[in-house]
């Protein structure tokens, strides 16, 4: 089932948002899905690139996922790393 869901979902991601996006790791690390990197690069590309427009509860749950799921795309944890340290210094 895991890999169909996988499956079905990559050829998506392009469509998906940031909700779907982060909502989508995290469902994968929950489960501690970890032999699907193929869905974490189809996943890593669009949340980049809509990095910007993910809410903070967004960025925790994607940066928590990538953290559980030992994805170490290092472009990825930037973006996250940079959209993070951007809202901090907003708030203040």
């Amino acid at each position: 089932l895991i890999d169909a869901i996988a499956a079905s979902s990559m050829g998506r991601m392009p469509e998906f948002g940031p909700l779907a996006l982060a909502n989508t790791a995290w469902a994968f690390a929950t489960m501690s899905v970890r032999n699907h990197g193929p869905l974490l690069d189809a996943m890593a590309a669009p949340s980049m690139a809509l990095i910007s427009e993910f809410s903070s509860q967004e960025l925790a749950n994607t940066a928590w996922s990538v953290a559980k799921l030992r994805f170490g795309n290092v472009p990825l944890m930037d973006a996250i790393a940079s959209a993070a340290i951007s809202r901090l210094t907003e708030a203040n």
